[in-house]
């Protein structure tokens, strides 16, 4: 156990002593509430039939017209090692109307490296839909000095697509021990989205790609108790030249049979520190996170950064005595 103590403190440290910048895709302080959005291996891994779970996120409403993300995924295990999903995500932001919308289907399956450790591999398949609406973007052209902006005056701008359509593959690997009777359950997780590099093509002599993500996410659930567990987790996300560093903490206080009470918080490095509350009732999983900004920007935004609304149920035919199968918030 101490050792898995020293290198989750390792990975912190590794953490905190790098370079933020933003990334690309969309985010979730909540990851770990958002499974085939972290890593498609995570595809069918539930103690029960099946999984819905939703994120919704609000973020920088103080100072501009706010980020909207949300997302929702279902899944399922269907028998033999396998696993099957669906992931569905629209981010909006800003006044030019931006969208990006992305539709995946998983498959995973499971290997039995022993009777509790498991090594689980994923794939997914979809598509990326991106685009503006060009009706509400304002050029420099479009400036009378005496009117102010006149959307009547001609851009000049040449746009070959508002909206484009790409193929979009995911895939990960996903360790983890489920065994109920250990004190210390490890868990650690690799991802790759977009390795086939998605195209963007809006103006006419421009070609962007969307470009690959790479996750790397772990931690332990930690029994302290007969009703008390402590689960540390950190995740390292990189996507072109910028990168994500988070770690935090949640508490699971048993109230009774799959019913816990959640406390934790997160810190993103150079971000946002985001405490976070939760209920867990006979498989719904509800969590409430909320950003309080602690970068440069906190200058604008007062520390007002933005909530997150997570909720998860897992369906079972009946309450049986938990086993820990993934972190879970």
């Amino acid at each position: 156990m101490r050792k898995l103590f020293i290198i989750f403190t390792a990975l912190l440290v590794f953490i905190t002593n790098k370079k933020i910048v933003a990334q690309v895709d969309p985010h979730f302080t909540q990851y770990y509430a958002f499974p085939l959005f972290l890593n498609p291996a995570l595809t069918g891994v539930i103690d029960g039939q099946y999984r819905v779970s939703g994120n919704f996120r609000n973020q920088w409403a103080s100072i501009a017209t706010p980020i909207s993300s949300k997302g929702f995924t279902a899944d399922m295990p269907i028998g033999k090692g396998f696993g099957a999903g669906l992931m569905v995500m629209n981010q909006t932001a800003g006044d030019a109307g931006y969208f990006y919308n992305n539709v995946t289907a998983s498959v995973s399956y499971q290997i039995q490296l022993s009777e509790n450790k498991i090594l689980a591999a994923g794939f997914q398949a979809g598509f990326i839909n991106r685009g503006i609406n060009q009706s509400k973007l304002q050029f420099g052209n479009q400036f009378n000095p005496i009117l102010g902006f006149d959307p009547t005056l001609p851009t000049n701008e040449v746009f070959n697509n508002t909206t484009t359509f790409a193929l979009d593959v995911n895939a990960g690997l996903m360790y983890y021990d489920r065994s109920p009777s250990k004190t210390v359950n490890p868990f650690i997780g690799v991802s790759v989205y977009h390795p086939n590099k998605p195209k963007d093509k809006f103006l006419a002599a421009t070609t962007s790609y969307v470009p690959m993500r790479f996750t790397m996410h772990g931690g332990f659930k930690l029994k302290l108790t007969d009703v008390v567990d402590l689960t540390p987790h950190a995740i390292y996300m990189q996507q072109g030249t910028a990168a994500e560093y988070a770690g935090g903490i949640n508490l699971n206080y048993s109230l009774d049979t799959y019913k816990d009470f959640i406390l934790g918080a997160t810190y993103r490095y150079k971000d946002a520190i985001a405490p976070n509350i939760g209920i867990h009732f006979n498989g719904l999983v509800i969590g409430l996170s909320y950003d309080v900004n602690v970068s440069s920007l906190n200058a604008a935004t007062s520390s007002r950064g933005g909530f997150e609304l997570s909720m998860s149920f897992i369906g079972r035919n009946k309450i049986a005595e938990p086993k820990f199968i993934c972190p879970r918030l």
